[in-house]
């Protein structure tokens, strides 16, 4: 027999044997239901790529939690390891844990908000409901086809019927959301669950997501049964004997815990990677930068390759008193850039902050400002050069890195961050201390997202008064990110970090009152950052409450799910995130366009109504071009490279990204303009519309 007739013959027994197991089957159904609340609107759109992804998780959530629960269920219901449960028993457990968890879940709903053990109980019970259903399902069309009909078992008397049971639970989900939306309305209706995609490639679109979703769960159920009945096997082997509806459960257990594992393994290697792609020196900021007052440039005491590839462009690119002056029409100096490393210990990189500074000539300056930066060692480039506009130029800002990696991969680094923040201020303030009054530099912090979560996070022991004791005059925070324990303190019991009020919420600095001395957090309604949990895999979040109180921009017609509602958060999250160069946009995690009203507001900076217009063109102009320099200068160290690496396969010399300024090259005039275009001098010399970079 060939290779080709043997596997002709397995594939109808694999088929057979897959359709006629209730725990895949359960599990199916309940992946089936899962599609529907996977489309519920989020706090921003989400691409039809992305939506196939909300999809493809939640329903391999759901089909993992529906035929583990069942199998469990059926282990329950047989009673003795190696018995098999009749299809009496199956009914009759399925009707009593359904009842049971579908109760169970109703008096716990009021408090599934309180505590990770309410929600969790919670959560529990709407999943043992819901496992009770399916597996109800299974059992009864089990009955009906092949006991009553007599029909054979195949995918028509099975899988089929499961699948139209989990679509008759679907449209429940989105009937019942359709009358959520016609009795509380629609909240930022034009903000669809999907980002729209108009005419015949929307039917694709579709088409796609539908067949990928079809095809993502069918491999899934086999990959995980086949993986699951392969240890049930060696489970019966180990015993010397079959463990029945036990095996089986304990077998989907195991195959559970090894896909997680698998996904803590992935996100270390990821976690390697990103660290050693941040030590790399970009083409657009190949050299140390040759300003005085810029940390790693001739003054300074921290090396080039000590900072990361954040801190080498936010050293480069300073601003210099004589863009400051062509913008503010005032005369200016040149402002002060510090980034200390996070090499050594905090007691080290503090007493290093101090010494740059000096060496630098922070103190010299009238506005110091500890710049506490997100995971990555990323200091917002729009509010430094809004800073450095606003003061003229009389300012130095300190980053004190604590992380060189994304903040989702730095979260661990928070407390080590605080502590250096709070470090970093105390030196500061000392040093401060001994210059005589009329001298002394107002010392004020910053933080976004990551950032924010570290610098208000110094308020946590002592509240706001810790910072007066620092000596900082005010703060600037934007989209505070819902880690930050200061934040949850503040929310819950204001007066316990804040008697006097000095903490200032709002989403539009705007709305910030003219008031000396607070800390201001501006946050976005639509900002996921801030409203994100990990909880919310089974804990509804204090937003997702009663349609009508929910915040703005929150939808009314979302109800919360486990599992389904946190994964959608997790695309809001990246979605936040979305920022094209030179459009600033009051979206999601977007601070840009509020920056320059935000600092004048909490830190006092003034500034006419032509300064600021102009200052806002600056600042999309600087950017837009940063980003254009940086793409270009990237694209072209590839074409570089790329050409490198075949001259050298011809055994010929190597050229450099500058090599069209080598008159001995007889290149055609076109091709010689475009490698001009494409050198480093020329990408700089693009900069120079608005003044040489630092």
């Amino acid at each position: 027999m060939s290779a080709l007739d043997r596997i002709r013959r397995m594939i109808p027994a694999a088929v057979g044997q897959f359709t006629t197991d209730p725990a895949v089957r359960t599990g199916m159904v309940q992946a089936a239901w899962s599609v529907a609340p996977s489309f519920a609107r989020g706090l921003l759109p989400r691409t039809p790529t992305q939506q196939a992804v909300v999809v493809g998780i939640n329903v391999t959530s759901h089909y993992a939690i529906g035929a583990t629960t069942w199998a469990a269920i059926s282990s329950a219901v047989a009673g003795i390891p190696g018995r098999r449960a009749g299809w009496k028993a199956l009914l009759a457990g399925a009707a009593v844990t359904g009842t049971a968890g579908f109760v169970a879940e109703r008096a716990l709903r009021p408090r599934s908000g309180d505590s990770m053990a309410w929600a969790t109980a919670w959560a529990g019970a709407r999943m043992l409901a819901t496992t009770g259903l399916a597996g109800g399902m299974v059992t009864a069309t089990d009955v009906i086809e092949h006991q009553v009909l007599h029909r054979s078992p195949g995918v028509g008397t099975t899988l089929l019927l499961d699948a139209g049971g989990g679509a008759a639970m679907a449209a429940g989900s989105l009937y019942r959301r359709h009358l959520r939306a016609r009795k509380f309305g629609m909240v930022a209706a034009d903000r669809q669950a999907v980002a729209s995609v108009k005419g015949p490639r929307a039917y694709g679109t579709i088409g796609v997501i539908a067949l990928g979703t079809a095809t993502g769960i069918a491999g899934l159920a086999v990959v995980e049964q086949t993986a699951a009945r392969a240890i049930n096997k060696g489970l019966t082997k180990a015993a010397g004997t079959d463990l029945g509806e036990t095996g089986v459960w304990l077998s989907h257990c195991i195959t559970g815990a090894g896909l997680a594992t698998l996904g803590l393994v992935g996100l270390d290697r990821v976690r390697a990677r990103t660290l050693r792609a941040n030590e790399v020196v970009e083409a657009a900021y190949p050299e140390p930068p040759t300003s005085d007052t810029v940390s790693c440039g001739p003054a300074s005491l921290v090396d080039f390759d000590a900072i990361g590839k954040e801190g080498r462009r936010f050293v480069l690119m300073a601003l210099r008193s004589q863009q400051i002056t062509n913008v503010m029409g005032e005369a200016a100096i040149d402002p002060v850039r510090a980034v200390i490393p996070r090499d050594g210990s905090i007691a080290e990189r503090a007493e290093l902050a101090v010494a740059e500074l000096e060496e630098l000539g922070g103190f010299e300056r009238s506005v110091i400002v500890v710049a506490s930066p997100t995971g990555v060692g990323y200091v917002n480039y729009v509010m430094a050069e809004a800073l450095e506009y606003l003061a003229r130029g009389n300012c130095a800002i300190v980053v004190p890195q604590y992380a060189m990696v994304p903040s989702a991969l730095a979260l661990d680094k928070t407390a080590e961050g605080t502590e250096l923040q709070a470090e970093v201020l105390e030196a500061i303030a000392q040093r401060i201390r001994r210059i005589p009054p009329a001298r002394r530099p107002r010392l004020y912090q910053f933080g976004e997202s990551l950032g924010a979560q570290v610098a208000l996070d110094v308020t946590s022991i002592g509240g706001v008064a810790r910072l007066d004791s620092l000596d900082v005059t005010a703060g600037l925070y934007l989209g505070v990110p819902f880690r930050s324990s200061a934040w949850r303190t503040w929310w819950s019991q204001p007066k316990a970090i804040d008697p006097s009020g000095r903490i200032v919420l709002v989403s539009d600095p705007a709305e910030a009152p003219d008031q000396p001395g607070m800390q201001l957090l501006v946050v976005h309604d639509d900002d996921p950052v801030n409203k994100f949990a990990y909880s919310m895999v089974v804990r509804r979040p204090w937003w997702f409450g009663p349609p009508q109180p929910r915040p703005p921009m929150v939808p009314r017609e979302t109800l919360f799910r486990p599992i389904s509602s946190f994964v959608i958060a997790l695309f809001d999250l990246l979605n936040a995130m979305n920022q094209r160069p030179g459009a600033f946009q009051r979206v999601g995690h977007d601070y840009r366009i509020d920056v320059r009203e935000a600092l004048q507001k909490a830190f006092r900076l003034p500034a006419s109504a032509v300064q600021a217009q102009a200052i806002e063109g600056a600042l999309r102009e600087r950017e837009q071009m940063w980003a254009e320099t940086r793409l270009v200068a990237r694209t072209a160290a590839k074409a570089v490279a790329t050409i490198n690496d075949t001259l050298n396969k011809w055994g010929r010399s190597t050229v450099s990204l500058d090599f069209a300024e080598d008159q001995d090259l007889d290149l055609p005039p076109a091709m010689r303009k475009l490698m001009q275009q494409m050198s480093d001098s020329q990408l700089m010399g693009r900069l120079g519309s608005s003044g040489p970079p630092g």
